[in-house]
């Protein structure tokens, strides 16, 4: 780059006083006014502007201009902090976040944060637990609010709401105000009864199943739009969560005494 293009021609630029206010506010509103002082101290002095005439500018004392732009060229862009502000200027190479995933299983959510650690895993028997958790991440900026929605069993719509009850009036916002039967008005015997087909079917014939992929199995063979959450609370309330190792087990084993039997 030519040298040269560093020094700007400022006898060419009009300066709007307005738009110098409106610029001024905002900075200030992000920085603070000692930082915001400080910056417009240090560029004036860069463009070629007397210590005096910065002083009379910025209405400060000319050696209170003097120290600041003495602290900058001593000490780097964090001179131009507010020192009373709670955190400094950010760093060059800042370590890159990493992104927390969350795996669902039958009976537990794993939420891994990456780097060789172990999961935080939390029981679907918990549900509060699981949201708070969920939305604590999600109100710190490191879940996105689809993934949590998606884990959840929610829409992103419901998910927004939950997240700004929440940031208002925090966990106590997540309990059930309803009084009276709040799980089972969704869930006709008959929907239960293929739900528990459909659990059965995928324990005997791959061994393993989950609420994901119960809720979207009901959608194809039955037409049934059942959550995912909704699924995980009534396979908790009917046991099914606690035989899914044993039933594969029983059923080979009724196989075996059954081919016995007939030879």
């Amino acid at each position: 780059m030519d040298q040269e293009s560093l020094f700007p021609n400022c006898q060419d630029v009009l300066l709007s006083t307005e738009l110098s206010r409106n610029r001024i506010n905002h900075v200030q509103s992000l920085f603070g006014f000692k930082a915001t002082q400080r910056i417009l101290c240090f560029a004036l002095y860069v463009l070629g502007a007397k210590r005096s005439a910065i002083g009379r500018s910025l209405n400060i004392p000319t050696e209170t201009a003097k120290s600041m732009i003495k602290a900058v060229l001593k000490n780097g862009p964090n001179a131009l902090q507010d020192r009373r502000s709670a955190s400094p200027l950010p760093e060059k190479n800042v370590q890159e976040h990493i992104p927390i995933t969350l795996k669902d299983h039958a009976d537990s959510l794993e939420i891994h944060f990456g780097g060789n650690g172990p999961p935080l895993s939390l029981s679907w028997n918990d549900p509060l637990q699981v949201k708070i958790v969920l939305l604590s991440l999600v109100h710190s900026g490191l879940l996105p609010k689809k993934v949590a929605a998606k884990a959840l069993g929610i829409t992103p719509s419901h998910m927004s709401t939950l997240t700004k009850r929440f940031r208002e009036q925090g966990a106590v916002s997540l309990f059930d105000q309803r009084q009276g039967q709040k799980q089972d008005y969704r869930v006709s015997p008959e929907v239960k009864g293929e739900l528990i087909q459909q659990f059965t079917l995928d324990v005997v014939i791959s061994g393993q199943t989950s609420s994901q992929k119960m809720s979207s199995e009901l959608k194809q063979r039955c037409g049934l739009e059942v959550p995912a959450r909704t699924i995980r609370h009534h396979m908790n309330l009917l046991g099914l969560t606690g035989i899914k190792k044993s039933l594969p087990q029983l059923v080979a084993a009724v196989k075996k005494t059954s081919s016995t039997c007939s030879s």
